[in-house]
């Protein structure tokens, strides 16, 4: 079991994304000890770490929470592995747009020689 701080060092997210994430209900409400302090558990641990990948490759967090609705515990790797494969044809086809605009650009500043 950890405390938030512990979860925070360990996953190396801030303690206050944990908070964002348990407040916006991307993660399920975490148990609480006596003294009304959040305590993490493995699975708990698990997910946030899960998070913390897909917050890096650049998922958005309605993406993350589409995502995490459709793992199964038992089935969590072959999941997130087909979870990347959609992700990045997404950021695939995200380059295929900026590379249009890009080359789009490129034709409207070409230099055109003066003429004397």
């Amino acid at each position: 079991m950890y405390t938030i701080q512990q979860a925070s060092l360990f996953i190396e997210i801030p303690a206050s994304s944990i908070r964002y994430y348990e407040k916006i209900n991307l993660i399920p409400p975490i148990k609480r000890n006596q003294q009304g302090h959040r305590i993490f558990d493995e699975q708990a641990i698990e997910l946030l770490k899960l998070i913390k990948c897909f917050r890096s490759l650049g998922m958005a967090i309605e993406d993350i929470r589409e995502n995490i609705s459709k793992l199964s515990l038992e089935q969590e790797e072959i999941n997130t592995q087909a979870i990347l494969i959609q992700h990045k044809k997404k950021l695939e086809e995200q380059i295929d747009v900026l590379n249009t605009f890009i080359s789009e650009i490129d034709q409207k500043i070409i230099i055109k020689p003066s003429v004397k």
